[in-house]
């Protein structure tokens, strides 16, 4: 009777783990047409991600924990469009020396398949400034904030 209930149990813990692994292992097979938003976060704040897939379905992890959404077609489109201007990413234009505060500046980045922005939140000419706006909306549509540290849990590690 012990052993069928410590296997039972045992059972059960293997179970959850093959579901936490598996959905760690998703997170890091991210499909090269999802648009990745980091933000890092700053002295004070928890940072957050949002994975953005082409046709609008989004997963997100904040300070609050992990959560799905749908954005609007037409802000989906405009993003898509955006990134597609100022592509490659990594050629972005942003401000040098751009000033933050040392306890609340963040920085934020997209990351497309093998491309990833500098700091869109110090936008060096209007491409960089319409993704920066676009991750505004995107951010405000899903309620997606930068929690304070005291009042949220760190983010998993990001397994890419």
């Amino acid at each position: 009777m012990m052993n069928r209930i410590f296997s039972k149990k045992l059972l059960g813990l293997v179970g959850v783990s093959f579901v936490l692994g598996s959905s760690q292992l998703a997170m890091a097979l991210v499909p090269n047409n999802v648009a990745i938003i980091v933000n890092s976060g700053s002295t004070n704040t928890i940072g957050y991600r949002i994975y953005v897939s082409p046709t609008g379905e989004v997963n997100y992890v904040d300070g609050k924990g992990s959560n799905r959404g749908k954005l609007s077609k037409k802000l989906t489109r405009e993003f898509f469009r955006d990134v597609k201007i100022a592509e490659p990413l990594s050629n972005l234009s942003v401000k040098q020396g751009c000033a933050k505060s040392v306890s609340f500046g963040t920085t934020t980045t997209i990351k497309l398949a093998d491309q990833q922005s500098q700091d869109i939140s110090c936008p060096g000419n209007e491409k960089a400034q319409r993704l920066d706006n676009d991750v505004i909306a995107i951010a405000k549509a899903l309620n997606v904030v930068n929690v304070p540290k005291s009042q949220g849990k760190p983010l998993p590690p990001q397994n890419f």
